[in-house]
């Protein structure tokens, strides 16, 4: 998006209360902006962008009522001229370039400082893009639009199987009944899962799987 001498007609879209509250604060004290819209879930997103017009979408990819990955990749196709600053928890090693190479305006992982939030933001206003040193050197270490090893190969039959009745939505125990294992057995599976893959929650796992558009039917 070009820069502008007009206020960002700014949305705001985290879980968190207390995250609101923190970029409130600095997009008051730095930037002169004292009103936005904000929402802490992803159909309160959809309704927002439905009911009014926006230049600039601060979003946490870790939203609990729905598949951020796939609602980013359906704005950024409806909603070309938004600028888009992804400002999440999820990490940087494994979500950064993959997310900056979907078209978003910048990545920035909340263990930042407020300097470099205060540098990011700067950029996102000014119609720059931004990214941490991490992301781009990931970003350079291979071809533009080039997409990395699929991690979810080097996953086993029976995590991949495992790994599939999670994103399903599904707990240790309902899955130990499915495949006749003990509990403990699966927490391995699932430990051994998150950790080949980089990450530390389900809604990451989620958000991987719909990069790599990972289909694994159950047997």
């Amino acid at each position: 998006m070009q820069p502008s001498s007009e206020k960002p007609r700014l949305l705001i879209v985290d879980d968190h209360a207390i995250i609101r509250r923190g970029l409130k604060f600095i997009l008051e004290s730095n930037f002169n902006i004292h009103e936005f819209q904000e929402t802490e879930s992803c159909k309160g997103l959809r309704t927002m962008l439905t009911s009014q017009k926006f230049s600039h979408l601060i979003l946490d990819m870790q939203l609990t009522d729905g598949n951020v990955i796939e609602m980013l990749n359906e704005i950024i196709e409806t909603y070309p001229t938004m600028s888009i600053l992804v400002y999440t928890m999820s990490p940087e090693e494994i979500f950064g370039s993959r997310i900056m190479n979907m078209g978003v305006s910048g990545f920035l992982n909340k263990q930042a400082d407020e300097k470099e939030v205060i540098v990011a933001l700067t950029s996102f206003f000014t119609g720059k893009k931004y990214c941490s040193t991490t992301v781009k050197e990931l970003m350079s270490a291979k071809p533009s639009g080039e997409k990395s090893q699929d991690p979810f190969k080097d996953l086993s039959e029976r995590e991949l199987t495992v790994m599939n009745y999670l994103l399903k939505g599904e707990g240790i125990k309902e899955i130990s009944g499915r495949l006749n294992i003990k509990s403990s057995t699966v927490a391995t599976f699932k430990a051994r899962i998150f950790n080949k893959l980089g990450v530390s929650n389900i809604i990451d796992l989620k958000n991987l799987a719909e990069i790599y558009k990972f289909r694994h039917p159950v047997q």
